[in-house]
């Protein structure tokens, strides 16, 4: 039995202002949700990235954490169209 664990690496992850360390070198949506403590009916998933659009992550799009640039995110209430 071989465990690939190469020493518990764990990626440097900010949501919402917090820093977390986490375990596994993808991310999705709903998990960067549940870091932040928000409802994931009524809040978004966004990767800040360079430049003038961030990157909405849906809830079981993975973000790879192994990519340099990937370590910030944050939450916001969804938008609606309405009136």
């Amino acid at each position: 039995m071989s465990e690939e664990n190469k020493g518990r690496h764990t990626f440097k992850i900010v949501v919402d202002q917090k820093h977390h360390d986490w375990p596994k070198p993808a991310i999705t949506g709903l998990e960067i949700k549940k870091l932040a403590g928000v409802d994931p009916g009524t809040y978004d998933a966004w990767q800040d990235v360079r430049g003038p659009e961030d990157l909405l992550i849906e809830d079981d799009k993975k973000v790879d954490l192994t990519e340099k640039g990937t370590e910030k995110f944050f939450t916001g209430k969804k938008t609606t169209t309405e009136g």
